[in-house]
């Protein structure tokens, strides 16, 4: 049974041993989780720019549906891609001094295009389920969380597999990773009042390095579940 400051002690040891390259990794991971939402606030913000310039309806949509395409596919094919090779990178700084190239693992070896399927139907699930309420859809992010680390050791899964074997690890744990995740509340507020700063600079690869010391155990677990059937060799 893991606890919550187990992990967050030994998530702050390999953060603190390997610090610039942790926080590299950590705001690629800011950025990518930020983009779900972001085509909508940049169609909100580039209506709002073309209509105070006075186009005509005709113009604009077309204009901003573009921007939102041109960020959708960015999100897909570049920025899920990013986020797996930062989780990767977190995941191999348990062990060792990771360089920051492990960002780019997800391009590397053939495997580009099922990573950035895998992660587009994990979003598309997601997203799906949110459309029926938000708590089914926040219940469901927890039991997909783990398919960014999934292929961030089996980048050739497909994402049936993917999404079934994080809903096996995530099964009888998602209220203990939420409760996780509300302990660093107060961190998260702090990194607030220093407009950002904080949670760049600290915050963000400490709740990263964090979360790869969840996956592990939760990984390790699910392996010795798994003992007389298929398990990956991760």
């Amino acid at each position: 049974m893991w606890t919550r400051a187990d992990l967050k002690e030994r998530g702050k040891l390999c953060f603190h041993r390997n610090y610039a390259a942790s926080v590299l990794a950590g705001l690629m991971i800011t950025i990518a989780t930020a983009s779900i939402g972001g085509s909508y606030d940049v169609r909100g913000t580039v209506n709002g720019v073309v209509n105070d310039s006075g186009y005509s309806a005709d113009i604009s949509l077309p204009i901003v549906g573009g921007v939102t395409l041109f960020v959708l596919i960015l999100k897909i094919f570049v920025l899920n891609v990013l986020m797996v090779g930062a989780v990767r990178f977190f995941i191999e700084n348990r062990d060792y001094n990771a360089p920051v190239s492990k960002i780019g693992f997800g391009f590397q070896n053939g495997n580009f295009a099922n990573v950035a399927m895998v992660m587009f139907m994990q979003n598309l699930y997601i997203f799906l389920w949110t459309l029926l309420f938000v708590i089914p859809g926040i219940v469901k992010s927890y039991s997909y969380r783990m398919v960014p680390y999934i292929l961030a050791e089996q980048p050739d899964i497909n994402y049936r597999d993917a999404i079934r074997i994080s809903r096996e690890m995530m099964d009888g744990e998602k209220m203990n990773t939420f409760v996780l995740d509300l302990s660093f509340i107060l961190w998260g507020l702090l990194g607030a009042v220093t407009c950002g700063l904080g949670v760049v600079f600290y915050v963000k690869p400490y709740v990263e390095a964090t979360n790869a010391e969840l996956y592990v155990t939760l990984r390790n677990k699910w392996n010795m579940g798994n003992t007389k059937t298929a398990t990956f060799d991760f």
